[in-house]
């Protein structure tokens, strides 16, 4: 099965102003364990991504991490505003994407075989419909002319992992997405209208054309100890703050290449260096 990791870096620059693009390192080791796990167990796995991402992984001297590295995000994503949809990048990436695929969260890793249904939608997680984070969509004050016949009731997909068998079925989704995103009024409130765009409306589209949703995690559990995936998620804040944390989490990172793929262990240095 084939795979996809996805890459926008303009809203690196809404956050930084000047200076030259970088990723933090424990969001680059991550990443390479992610993509090699993947090779080793699933099938191929691409890097999507625009010119600065591309032109930086070559630089970094990662580039055969990947089974390619895709320049196909435009630079500008397309007019999106990048402060309010950080993640368009990932559904621009499976609009020009073609055949059936997974996307990965660069910061998600699957450490086991997948067999996945040739149906349903396989997500991440479901989500608790949190009024701070998933408000009433009416209130979003877009021009979004499917709403009313979507379902409210129905959980989010979390999609740090997503996969859609269906291409047909996956356009309408990206396209009703992007749909919304450019349509969006520019405010202060990002979260809510990215998760949305991304985890919410994907839902409530499955239940208006009657597409199963399968979960790799159950909500109830996400904080239980298990083997089968990382997800570093809110811990990226924790290996900020903590530099013995992030030291720690660094060497086992650097452990486990050197010991399951100790062909890439050029990759550490590379990191490290940056």
């Amino acid at each position: 099965m084939n795979a996809i990791h996805v890459n926008s870096t303009l809203p690196f620059f809404v956050k930084h102003k000047s200076g030259d693009y970088f990723i933090e390192d424990f969001t680059l080791y991550n990443t390479v364990l992610s993509a090699l796990m993947w090779r080793k167990l699933n099938g191929d796995i691409f890097m999507c991504t625009d010119s600065i991402g591309a032109e930086y992984y070559k630089k970094l001297g990662l580039e055969k991490v990947w089974n390619g590295v895709l320049d196909i995000i435009p630079d500008d994503m397309e007019g999106i505003n990048p402060e309010m949809f950080w993640a368009a990048g990932k559904l621009i990436a499976m609009r020009e994407m073609k055949g059936v695929f997974a996307m990965v969260d660069e910061d998600f890793i699957v450490w086991k075989k997948l067999s996945l249904s040739e149906t349903a939608v396989t997500a991440a997680h479901r989500e608790d419909l949190m009024p701070d984070v998933y408000p009433e969509p009416n209130s979003f004050g877009a021009d979004f002319p499917l709403l009313d016949r979507l379902d409210r009731s129905i959980l989010p997909c979390n999609t740090a992992f997503l996969y859609i068998p269906d291409k047909s079925f996956r356009q309408l989704y990206v396209s009703q997405a992007i749909a919304f995103m450019k349509g969006s009024v520019n405010c202060s409130d990002y979260l809510c209208h990215m998760v949305f765009a991304e985890q919410r409306l994907l839902a409530m589209l499955c239940g208006l054309y009657g597409v199963e949703i399968e979960t790799l995690l159950d909500k109830d559990r996400l904080f239980v100890a298990q083997d089968d995936y990382t997800h570093l998620w809110g811990a990226k804040q924790a290996l900020r703050d903590n530099e013995e944390y992030r030291k720690n989490f660094l060497e086992r990172c650097r452990k486990r290449i050197l010991s399951d793929f100790s062909e890439y262990s050029y990759v550490i240095e590379a990191i490290d260096s940056q």
